[in-house]
């Protein structure tokens, strides 16, 4: 494929949408026309091995026979980042394209599919003093002491950052002390350029409807055996410190096992986290200029026309 069919349907959206599935859909009706489709995923909690419940990754049945890239690659105590993923993924991208193919990127990680788009920003490297004095406090006080400083200096990036992600704030305020600007205004700077042509579709639902399918999603989670899930990696050394360990849902059944939450209110945490996440997926995907938004369940026949135009325009078209 040539530079100027370098080309790349994203799918993103709030969890819960139906990304997966509809990528699917999306690849067998390319494949129906002879065009090799691969999923590649775009989800920072799919990448952990041993981590499928609580992450909701597909099958192999229920994959249907779609290649997909970039799951399960490391295990829940390795460290996996943005830059990584967005190295992997470039790879797998120009394995697609050397077959005429096209790469459908699938998943909810606003961060990640920007830093794939358009690369980082050059940040300063990181200061060990200051990392260390912020980690005390988050250690000693909790991050979301550390999330309120960050509101104050930098109220975009405290909207987009869960104020338990202690990895990301204390990123973000180590990049105010060393260059006095917010990370939001790093990112705003940034030359908003890319080496491809893409189709980026952004689902979404009715919030009433997105709520209820979402809170459907835990509670199927938990029959499917999540809690087990949970306790089987902690029988294998991967605690709740770890980072992979603190994403939603893992956290609050760790801190269930540990006794220090009810099941019934872990669920409940659960349940409202993921809501909360879900509109932050919203607020970095509204900054997104290139995003298209669609109703997954009225317009799924506009998707595949969408994709099916774009696979074939040109580019002066």
């Amino acid at each position: 494929m040539s530079a100027e069919q370098k080309k790349l349907v994203i799918i993103s959206g709030p969890t819960a949408t139906g990304k997966s599935e509809l990528a699917i859909g999306l690849a067998l009706r390319f494949k129906s026309q002879g065009i090799t489709a691969e999923v590649i995923n775009a989800d920072s909690a799919q990448v952990y091995r041993f981590m499928d419940i609580g992450t909701d990754k597909l099958s192999l049945e229920e994959r249907k026979g779609v290649a997909h890239h970039l799951i399960d690659v490391v295990n829940p105590d390795e460290h996996f980042d943005a830059m990584i993923f967005r190295n992997l993924a470039l790879k797998e991208i120009e394995k697609i394209h050397q077959k005429n193919g096209i790469p459908i990127l699938v998943g909810g990680t606003g961060f990640w599919l920007k830093v794939l788009i358009y690369g980082l920003f050059p940040g300063p490297a990181r200061s060990q003093e200051i990392r260390q004095s912020l980690e005390k406090i988050a250690s000693e006080k909790g991050s979301e002491i550390l999330h309120q400083q960050l509101q104050k200096i930098d109220p975009v990036s405290a909207q987009r950052i869960h104020p338990r992600d202690a990895h990301r704030i204390i990123r973000a305020l180590e990049v105010f002390e060393l260059t006095a600007k917010p990370l939001s205004a790093h990112f705003q700077n940034q030359a908003q350029k890319t080496e491809f042509q893409i189709l980026y579709l952004a689902l979404n639902l009715d919030r009433n409807l997105l709520y209820e399918k979402i809170n459907h999603r835990v509670e199927q989670m938990l029959k499917k055996g999540f809690l087990e899930e949970v306790k089987k990696l902690r029988e294998m050394g991967y605690g709740a410190l770890l980072p992979s360990q603190k994403i939603i849902g893992y956290r609050q059944l760790h801190e269930h096992l540990e006794g220090k939450l009810t099941l019934e209110k872990a669920a409940h945490e659960v349940k409202k986290q993921t809501r909360h996440y879900a509109r932050r997926q919203l607020i970095w995907l509204r900054a997104e200029p290139m995003v298209n938004w669609i109703d997954p369940i009225q317009e799924k026949d506009k998707i595949f026309d969408l994709a099916e135009k774009f696979y074939r325009k040109k580019k002066n078209d």
